[in-house]
């Protein structure tokens, strides 16, 4: 697509020409618009449009000037101009600056195609430079901090920022890199071996998006887009920003666009507690309940890659903490959680697995007695979900066992059936409950996995010779 850029300071007339013209008929998109002369030699300077079309009349650069300076400023562009019949002499003047032709208002949009038609036809039999798109000297400016220099970059690739022109950041990650087979004008830099970097002017963002090649792609990828800025000051927070999202695939498990998460409405902080207290009450159900309730967090991209590595280096500080160096390793960086685990759930699945190393529980000396691998996984499962709702038929069917030979092979192998051993489960963590907690009998049985305050009492008392409220009395 060749880029056309219309400069006029009524405000309708551009408009009705974005609007009426069929521009991509004739291989044109409108990359940017101006209201007054001064701004479009800047849309001129940064964009290098093959075509310009502009009025006469207008303030603090007229389009006579405009021709003569953008001219300088991007000597591939061509020009027209708008004019009125009492403008007519001026928009003679313009054809002796080069212009490619003029329309006269009122215009026909038919006019203005037709312009369109024998430019795209000229354009096409002129030999096509070949576009300098990398910049990995920017990327190393930009790392630097050093905001001046920076500033210069910017305008040395071709990409100046300023109010009226802000930039986006966009990060790919995924093998291969998509390939680009557009012309947007963009700067490109490599941040790692897997992952590269662009800056697109904003307002071309979504045509730059549109343009990838996503179709075929076998490969898993992430595309993290930037927040919008206009100074070079912000553009390492905002690239910063659009690498976090641009981990979207390790939240949520599918390839796409993904922008930031709003700060304000992450629960990381909240999580980070639940886990601390949990593992310092040594409380292995109340760890398992709070990742288990991250899982439909990173899937809908409410908790990122950011939030896994705040969670990950936590546990394993509070593993440390309590002596477990053994188990304990902490990670450097999102790249390794990434590479090493590849999604969120997984990384959910290894801390949930290592707390039984960091718990010395009952679970591990019952797995070492265990002979058979699926009752293996069926124990886990239980000392993990025992407060749901659980029974032989449901564990069954998610272990593809029938009923009736899951309740033989559990009881040859754990010593008691399945109901035993699940009520004891729960009364042992009610009686952690009760000695550690100002929850009522109540909550507390609820807590456990049991709908029925009395049935709750009578499995207690049978198991513990002693009610739930002389339990706690008794601690």
């Amino acid at each position: 697509m060749y880029k056309a850029v219309i400069v006029d300071d009524e405000r309708w007339i551009v408009e009705g020409i974005k609007a009426g013209v069929r521009w991509e008929k004739y291989g044109f998109q409108v990359a940017g618009e101006a209201e007054n002369g001064q701004e479009g030699l800047k849309l001129i300077e940064a964009l290098q449009p093959e075509f310009v079309l502009t009025d006469i009349k207008m303030p603090l650069v007229n389009g006579l000037e405009l021709i003569k300076r953008g001219k300088d400023l991007s000597p591939r562009t061509h020009f027209a101009v708008l004019s009125g019949h009492a403008e007519f002499a001026y928009a003679q003047k313009a054809l002796n600056y080069g212009t490619f032709g003029y329309c006269l208002k009122p215009f026909e949009i038919e006019e203005i195609e037709a312009l369109l038609c024998r430019l795209s036809q000229v354009l096409k039999q002129q030999p096509q430079a070949e576009p300098q798109y990398d910049s990995q000297e920017l990327y190393e400016v930009l790392c630097s901090g050093n905001e001046e220099l920076l500033k210069e970059k910017l305008t040395v690739v071709g990409l100046p920022i300023s109010t009226e022109l802000p930039v986006t950041p966009i990060v790919i990650q995924g093998y291969p890199l998509l390939p680009y087979s557009g012309d947007i004008h963009h700067v490109r830099f490599r941040m790692n071996k897997r992952r590269v970097g662009y800056f697109v002017y904003s307002h071309l963002t979504n045509h730059f998006l549109g343009s990838l090649n996503l179709s075929g792609n076998s490969i898993d990828y992430s595309i993290g887009t930037g927040p919008s800025t206009s100074r070079p000051s912000e553009l390492e927070a905002s690239l910063e920003a659009a690498s976090i999202a641009s981990y979207g695939y390790f939240s949520t498990g599918k390839s796409g666009i993904y922008h930031p998460a709003s700060a304000e409405e992450s629960p990381i902080d909240s999580i980070l507690t639940e886990l601390t207290e949990a593992l310092a009450q040594k409380d292995r159900v109340r760890f398992v309940s709070v990742m288990e309730s991250c899982r439909p967090m990173f899937q809908h991209f409410k908790l990122t890659i950011k939030d896994a590595y705040l969670i990950f280096n936590t546990v394993m500080y509070l593993f440390s903490r309590e002596g477990a160096a053994a188990q304990t390793r902490f990670l450097e960086g999102y790249d390794q959680l990434y590479y090493d685990y590849g999604q969120a759930h997984a990384m959910i699945d290894y801390l949930i697995k290592q707390t039984l190393k960091h718990f010395s529980d009952e679970l591990s000396l019952r797995l070492a007695g265990v002979t058979h691998s699926r009752i293996k996984e069926i124990l886990f499962f239980i000392h993990n979900h025992f407060n749901q709702e659980m029974s032989i038929q449901s564990l069954s069917e998610k272990f593809f066992l029938s009923p009736t030979y899951l309740s033989q092979l559990f009881k040859k192998e754990v010593g008691e059936n399945f109901v035993e051993y699940l009520s004891r489960q729960r009364i042992q963590y009610a009686c952690k409950l009760l000695a550690e907690t100002d929850m009522t009998v109540s909550q507390i049985g609820e807590k456990c996995g049991f709908n029925d305050y009395f049935y709750f009492t009578r499995i207690f008392k049978r198991l513990n010779s002693m009610t739930p409220t002389q339990y706690r009395g008794s601690q």
